[in-house]
């Protein structure tokens, strides 16, 4: 018997109300790592440019001491 996967929307960073000041990002990465991610995406009711947001968001909080520098929203 399959578990039944529910999709809940978590909350994430505020968007951007146009697409004025957004631009793609284009990387190369494998196929089933580009397809788990839509599914994640898919499954939490978001588009795969917001849960990458999210993730960015995350990783800014969580690794304090890595040389990236910090969005400014």
């Amino acid at each position: 018997m399959h578990a039944r996967m529910v999709a809940t929307k978590t909350p994430g960073p505020p968007e951007a109300s146009s697409s004025a000041d957004k631009e793609p990002l284009q990387v190369r990465i494998p196929v089933a790592v580009k397809r788990a991610f839509k599914s994640a995406a898919a499954l939490r009711g978001m588009e795969p440019n917001q849960l990458f947001v999210e993730v960015w968001d995350h990783y800014e909080r969580t690794c304090p001491n890595e040389p990236h520098a910090r969005t400014r929203r």
